[in-house]
């Protein structure tokens, strides 16, 4: 599958440390939170987190690789930068043609549309419904799945139903893990507190 081509500039990704100190900095004023209400950010892409990602997503060989609500498709340009040839959709794309950065698919017309082997998301909403139609897609094979993680609960629910596909959490990305739940120990320094994993799924039982 070639990689897709998108047009305009890609998004430059601040490194972990640039993203803590942004975190620090806006703890200083109104709070991390606030500041990520106001931009729209639910999990910040770091340079060290991304690559991680994409290391993970590179050895599985994957043919079509889908990433479903991909909002603006930062994400998933950057890991198109990393040679990574992933579609983006979103029920709210940017391009409902399907020629722009974000093809405007739901998650299960994206899914019939492409019949994609790997699928990858992040932070999609709790009561969306989306791993169960993902989970259920004969042509999925892996998930890869970047959620929010709290007291008592890792994403939701669907997540860890009996569904026939082992997991595996990617520590080498979680170590560089920037999202909106989290904080600093001390309001604007000490230990980050990371409220965001990123899990693979792989499917046990091939029935494609």
């Amino acid at each position: 599958m070639p990689l897709p081509k998108y047009g305009g500039q890609a998004v430059p990704l601040p490194t972990y440390a640039e993203a803590v100190a942004r975190l620090a900095g806006e703890e200083r004023g109104e709070g991390w939170l606030v500041h990520c209400e106001r931009e729209g950010i639910f999990q910040l892409p770091t340079l060290e987190w991304v690559d991680a990602i994409a290391a993970a997503i590179t050895p599985l060989g994957a043919k079509c690789p889908l990433e479903v609500g991909a909002g603006s498709g930062v994400l998933g340009r950057a890991l198109i930068e990393r040679k990574i040839s992933i579609l983006l959709t979103d029920p709210l794309g940017t391009d409902p043609s399907g020629t722009g950065p974000v093809e405007r698919l739901g998650v299960a017309d994206a899914l019939e549309e492409h019949r994609p082997d790997l699928v990858l998301s992040c932070w999609l909403p709790f009561d969306l419904g989306a791993e169960k139609i993902i989970f259920a897609h004969p042509a999925v094979r892996w998930y890869m799945a970047v959620v929010q993680t709290g007291p008592g609960f890792t994403g939701s629910e669907a997540l860890w139903a009996d569904h026939g596909w082992r997991s595996e959490r990617i520590e080498a990305a979680d170590r560089w893990s920037v999202s909106r739940s989290d904080f600093l120990s001390e309001v604007d320094r000490g230990d980050h507190i990371r409220h965001g994993a990123v899990f693979l799924f792989e499917r046990t039982n091939n029935h494609n």
